[in-house]
């Protein structure tokens, strides 16, 4: 493998987040370290827009927001749905999860990815340093 592919192993990242701001501070400093990045705010966009850009790399929130279906006990549920379906799609992007969730409920939930044979490769908290996902995006696309 020469060194231009390996460097562009990495390239394709979908940012699952219900705060727009995230999303966009994210997608910009994905672009400079050289990304092409699709954004989804809402999680019933999360299927068509993995079908479709078919990501290496995915910046996922655990937390997308009360749905009008949903009560207060399901919050944080939507994360665990998105996994159901990168499994059922036998997804191999790699995963890193994004909350503002306590370190235990990201440690589980990180474990529940791998063991439904998910590439959860790391996490963040929320709020996040800007140099540290640009650090991040840099090593893994490696």
């Amino acid at each position: 493998m020469d060194s231009d592919s390996v460097s562009h192993q990495f390239r394709k990242l979908l940012v699952v987040d219900d705060n727009k701001e995230i999303t966009d501070i994210i997608e910009e400093i994905a672009r400079v370290a050289g990304y092409d990045v699709v954004s989804v705010n809402d999680f019933k966009e999360v299927k068509d827009a993995y079908r479709k850009f078919e990501p290496d790399l995915i910046f996922l929130d655990l937390d997308l927001g009360l749905d009008e279906d949903m009560d207060m006990s399901e919050k944080g549920y939507d994360g665990l749905a998105v996994f159901n379906f990168l499994s059922s799609m036998e997804s191999r992007s790699m995963i890193v999860l994004i909350s503002g969730m306590d370190k235990e409920k990201i440690k589980l939930t990180k474990n529940i990815g791998k063991e439904m044979n998910l590439n959860v490769v790391g996490s963040f908290s929320k709020p996040f340093s800007i140099d540290r996902i640009d650090q991040l995006l840099l090593k893994l696309k490696r």
